[in-house]
């Protein structure tokens, strides 16, 4: 037996994170994502935080969840300016990689949240040829 065609129109990731509040004002504050935690006074256990179409939850853990080795936690497609995002978040310290020209085509570039999750930041740029390559 096969499933019937799944007709979804979002993937939402939920970080685990022992602090809603610090992580929420963060993505707030650097991202420019609307937040709503429940309940509503802290100490909060929920928050969906929305920019655009662009969604992610946070839920309380009372354990948290220790940050990955290698790879990112989410991977996120832009359709603005890459490189002013990039300018602005390198200006505050948070780029833990470069801004790069990815064998593929993307330009690249990646921050830790307060919880040690890695957000992959990616645009396909029709001029790439200024970026250094992750080899370089």
């Amino acid at each position: 037996m096969t499933a019937p065609p799944l007709q979804a129109h979002a993937v939402v990731p939920v970080f685990r994170v022992t602090d809603v509040a610090r992580t929420m004002a963060w993505y707030r504050d650097l991202l420019g994502f609307e937040a709503e935690p429940f309940p509503a006074a802290i100490p909060h256990e929920f928050a969906i935080l929305r920019r655009g179409p662009v969604e992610f939850m946070l839920r309380r853990s009372r354990s948290g969840r220790p940050p990955q080795a290698e790879g990112w936690d989410a991977y996120v497609r832009l359709d603005s300016d890459i490189r002013a995002l990039h300018a602005a978040l390198q200006q505050q310290g948070l780029v833990t990689r470069r801004l790069e020209r990815m064998p593929y085509g993307d330009a690249e570039f990646e921050v830790r949240d307060p919880e040690g999750y890695r957000l992959c930041f990616s645009q396909v740029l029709d001029d790439v040829a200024d970026l250094p390559t992750p080899s370089e």
